[in-house]
């Protein structure tokens, strides 16, 4: 066992030398790209709550789409980057909260989300769970924020 912990250590090594986490420049050119976070997740939210379609196959639902926006028109660069902010959207929208102002909180951990994806932009670019984290994040806050506004 000590040995396989000590290989797997080795490659972690080996990995982080090879393939950079996160990018010394800062593309921030697209801020509008954040606008579609909060979008998506209250698509996401109704298909899940209000059709009852579940939330992993309305998260799906909408990252698909998300994906298959380039078809529209291939060579722009604004829809080739769209993908990741819906599908983070997405996440939020998987909630099943049940409350008066549902809509203000998902719109709200919207917002802070996309804050923290356009801060984290250029940072972890290809470690697995950053849109998923960014959003449990984002949700962590406006509930936050809600429980002491509202109580």
């Amino acid at each position: 066992m000590p040995y396989i912990v000590v290989l797997i250590c080795m490659m972690l090594i080996v990995v982080y030398r090879k393939f950079p986490l996160h990018h010394h420049e800062f593309s921030f050119d697209r801020k509008s790209l954040v606008l579609w976070i909060p979008i998506a997740a209250i698509i996401t939210y109704l298909l899940n709550n209000k059709l009852g379609l579940g939330g992993v196959f309305s998260a799906g639902i909408v990252g698909t789409i998300g994906s298959f926006l380039t078809i529209i028109n291939p060579k722009s660069d604004y829809l080739k980057q769209l993908a990741g902010p819906i599908y983070c959207g997405a996440f939020i929208g998987m909630t099943s909260l049940n409350f008066e102002y549902v809509y203000l909180m998902i719109i709200t951990a919207g917002i802070f989300t996309a804050l923290l994806f356009f801060a984290t932009k250029s940072l972890f670019v290809g470690v697995g769970g950053k849109l998923g984290t960014l959003a449990f994040i984002g949700v962590l806050l406006s509930m936050l924020l809600f429980k002491l506004i509202f109580g």
